[in-house]
Order: structure tokens, then C-alpha cells, then sequence
């Protein structure tokens, strides 16, 4: 079953001189459910306006998007919000954290705007954050622990309400290698023992090849597919190639470290 359907979406926004720029090109996609997707590209390739389009955040300018079976272009703004609440859980680079709430608050954000009972919310805590390792920090702050742990408690965050599909934007754009290891390693076990659907965007190879499959975007369209087999490195050593064949970013090669 398909979460999510896109058919020949678009997004173009008016430039300077009224001279339009298209960032999406009529791409079509799929997701299957439980499946762990990457997207990849140089800088303007388009990759992060996908992932806007893909998660509501940002409205198609042609095109159909079903998520979930929903048609979101028939949604209305207020419907919209509801959806994206329910169905959706978001992993943002910067992780998005309220430092006035505990990290146990935090996660359980979602179900606390949902209105749920607290006996429940308390058991899907202890389950989640028994999942990623981070049940030692829930009584504190955002300021007292580490980045990886920052991440991993978002990562909870974003699963605690169990969505149709988990969006990640760059989420190990601002940690340091062994806890980019550790945050990858929680996305991908969480994928396998929960078959939780997740797309992210990313320029590092190194956590792109966590994912099963790596769409490149190149000029607002899919410029190459790539599949995951047996052999994580030999699909790292893939990535690059295709990285190198778009002429990415300098910065896009320099996270070599499996």
C-alpha cells in the first residue's frame, strides 16, 4: 500500500522581473508503507521544496498528492492542520525543542494537543523512549543534554502519536559523527521493528545509506533511483557516484566515515 502518491506535482514561484522559477518539475512518486526513502541533490536542486510538498507544509502549484489515502488538494487549511498533526510526525535539524518543557514534555507534546488521557501517554513514553535509549534524560531539560540525545528525543516526538509517515529534514545536519551514527541507527530500527514510513532529506552519504532506496532530485526532477542490496557499503560507495555524476555541493563528499 502506497502512504503517499504523488502524480506529476509542481511548485513554481514567481521571481524577480516576474521571470518564474520551477523548483518542482511534474515529478512523480511513491512511498510504500514501512518503506525508508532518502532524497538527495545539489543545493537547489529542489529536494527541500519536495519535502514541503510532500508534507503540507507547502502547496502544490499542479499536480495530485494523496497521503494516507486522503487527497490533500481537497483539503481545506483548517482540515489541512488536523491532518498534518495526526498523520504526520516531523525531524527537523535543529530538532525543534521547547526549552522551557522537560524532554519527557516534549515528547509527549503531540498526545498532550491531542487531548489524551495521561495513563496513556505516560505508557507510550516509557515505550518509546525505552526504544532509542533516552529514558535516563526525561526529566531534563534541552540544555543539559547532548545533541544526539536532542535528536533522538525529537525522533520520539515525531513517532510517539504512531503517524502514516515520519519526515525528516537533515537530521543529522548538526551532530558530530558518533552521534549521527547513533541517531541513523534509531531511525532504521525504528523502520524495522515498527515499520515506521519515513522520507528524509539529506546531503550526507553517510546517512543516506541507512535508507533503502535514494531518490536524486536534479533541476526539480528525479535525475536517478538507487536500491539498497545486501552490502551497506557498497551502497555508500553508489551514492557518491551519483553524487559525483551531479556535481553536488564540495561539502556533499566530505562526511566519509562508515
Amino acid at each position: 500500500m502506497a502512504i503517499v502518491e504523488a502524480k506529476s506535482i509542481s511548485k513554481i514561484y514567481g521571481g524577480k522581473k516576474g521571470i518564474e522559477h520551477k523548483a518542482i518539475d511534474h515529478l512523480s512518486m511513491n512511498i510504500e508503507a514501512g518503506e525508508f526513502v532518502g532524497v538527495m541533490g545539489p543545493s537547489g536542486s529542489g529536494k527541500t521544496t519536495l519535502l514541503n510538498l510532500l508534507s503540507t507544509i507547502d502547496r502544490l502549484s499542479a499536480g495530485f498528492l494523496t497521503i494516507n489515502g486522503s487527497d490533500i488538494t481537497k483539503l481545506s487549511k483548517e482540515k489541512l492542520a488536523t491532518f498534518r498533526r495526526k498523520e504526520m510526525g516531523f525531524i527537523f535539524q535543529d530538532f525543534n525543542l521547547l526549552d522551557t518543557l522537560t524532554i519527557a514534555e516534549n515528547i509527549m507534546l503531540p498526545l498532550t494537543l491531542d487531548g489524551r488521557k495521561v495513563k496513556e501517554m505516560e505508557t507510550k513514553l516509557a515505550h518509546i523512549s525505552n526504544t532509542l535509549g533516552i529514558d535516563g534524560i526525561l526529566r531534563n531539560r534541552t540544555y543539559e543534554v547532548s545533541g544526539g540525545q536532542l535528536q533522538r528525543a525529537a525522533i520520539a516526538r515525531a513517532m510517539i502519536h504512531e503517524p502514516s509517515i515520519i519526515f525528516a529534514d537533515e537530521p543529522t545536519g548538526n551532530l558530530d559523527s558518533k552521534s549521527s551514527k547513533q541517531v541513523m541507527e534509531a531511525l532504521t530500527g525504528l523502520n524495522t521493528e515498527q515499520h515506521a514510513t519515513t522520507l528524509m532529506v539529506t546531503h550526507d552519504p553517510f546517512a543516506a545509506s541507512f535508507c533503502e532506496r535514494i531518490l536524486f532530485i536534479k533541476d526539480g526532477k528525479i535525475f536517478n533511483e538507487l536500491h539498497k542490496g545486501d552490502q551497506r557499503q557498497n551502497f555508500f560507495q553508489d551514492i557518491l557516484n551519483v553524487q559525483s555524476m551531479l556535481g553536488g555541493d564540495t561539502d556533499d563528499l566530505q562526511t566519509i566515515r562508515l
